[in-house]
């Protein structure tokens, strides 16, 4: 067996002289004990298993983000449902994660609900919730996209608390502040 270990040991070192890195990468350090001279065999099978030492430089393992914003499935389905009915069929994935953005943004404020199924159940609140086109949203891969944008942090929405599709002037942009438009829609505050 002691024999096993110091043939696996020469084994193991070749490769690692075969290999030698290029000029521009650091030599991996390789310290090995091993006697002055090559024992005859039947020292050979006496020899204690010599110790080999090869650090290896660690690598950075990737880390998971963690998720910024918590939401329970519920809320996620239920801002999947809205991003649908709102944006999914003509909207860009950032667009869909604006209205995600807004609802969040009206929780957190004082002067609407206190979470996602308050907010987005609100009477007079959102046209396809008044309409049902928000019950019958089956969201599609963009507006999952988007959702992960906002679970993740992405937020671009400088606080907007309202929105509407630009079809020129409305209530909405004769009575609140004008944030920014995107695409074709109007973010207030």
């Amino acid at each position: 067996m002691k024999k096993v270990t110091i043939l696996f040991l020469c084994v193991l070192l070749l490769p690692l002289t075969a290999c030698a890195p290029s000029a521009t990468m650091p030599e991996p350090t390789v310290s090995a004990t091993v006697p002055a001279t090559v024992p005859e065999a039947e020292t050979l099978a006496a020899t204690e298993p010599v110790p080999v030492t090869v650090p290896i430089e660690s690598e950075t393992i990737p880390t998971i983000p963690e998720p910024v914003v918590n939401l329970t499935e519920e809320e996620q389905t239920m801002l999947l449902k809205l991003g649908m009915a709102e944006r999914g069929k003509e909207g860009c994935t950032e667009c869909i994660a604006l209205v995600m953005c807004t609802v969040l943004n009206r929780v957190n404020a004082d002067r609407f609900g206190s979470s996602v199924r308050s907010v987005i159940l609100a009477p007079e609140q959102f046209t396809p919730v008044m309409d049902g086109t928000y019950d019958s949203a089956e969201p599609n891969q963009q507006c999952h996209d988007a959702l992960e944008m906002v679970i993740y942090g992405w937020d671009e929405s400088q606080g907007a608390l309202f929105y509407e599709w630009c079809q020129g002037e409305s209530w909405h942009s004769k009575n609140l502040h004008l944030l920014f438009q995107h695409c074709d829609v109007r973010f207030y505050d």
